[in-house]
């Protein structure tokens, strides 16, 4: 009975290599799409909008819902990613041009920190969640200070596959922004179960 079980196509172990397929396909479309830099707010949402529907088993055709969500995000990811790079300028000017240096590196590791957190709960939200930018930047930090550990532990999954990809072992590289965002996804659900947010 166990042997069976363990080749069954519905054991997680089989449909999670299969899923490494999907990963791989998504982290292509996510690394294209971020080519042009202003456009990885709309890439990461993209990504993020495919991987909480995998998440939840209610995936489709993977490069229509990207493109899908790609398109229908475009201008408001965008905008708000350049926003979240003109608040990291920011933090980054104001640490070069002060006396104190050290407390300002200290404040600017703290405010990288919540910018870090805010983003990590930003663009799932926009992948969720049809709303303004300036609502959606509210939310984004109401959400993000009031589910801190869930959103921390997102981050660190995040880094740490891109770390192991650029210091360990370079194929990982390869499926970390799907592997990575989909496991965040079922964090992500759960936070967004709590407020009553179901997907489309």
């Amino acid at each position: 009975g166990h042997i069976m079980k363990f080749f069954s196509l519905e054991n997680p172990i089989w449909k999670f290599i299969g899923n490494l397929a999907d990963f791989f396909l998504l982290s292509c479309l996510w690394y294209l799409c971020c080519l042009p830099v202003v456009t990885a707010g709309a890439a990461t949402t993209a990504l993020y909008y495919v991987t909480l529907k995998m998440a939840r088993g209610q995936e489709g055709q993977l490069i229509p819902a990207f493109f899908h969500s790609f398109k229908q995000n475009l201008k408001q990811a965008t905008a708000l990613w350049v926003g979240i790079l003109l608040l990291l300028d920011l933090l980054i000017c104001l640490q070069t041009s002060s006396v104190f240096a050290g407390a300002m590196f200290f404040t600017s590791v703290v405010l990288l920190a919540c910018w870090a957190l805010f983003i990590t709960m930003l663009f799932p939200l926009v992948a969720r969640c049809d709303n303004t930018i300036g609502a959606l930047f509210k939310m984004g930090i109401a959400m993000a200070l009031r589910n801190v550990m869930p959103v921390l532990a997102a981050l660190m999954v995040t880094v740490a596959f891109f770390a192991v990809g650029v210091f360990v072992f370079w194929p990982v590289l390869l499926v970390a922004p799907g592997l990575a965002s989909y496991c965040n996804a079922v964090l992500f659900n759960r936070i967004f179960d709590k407020y009553g947010m179901t997907l489309e």
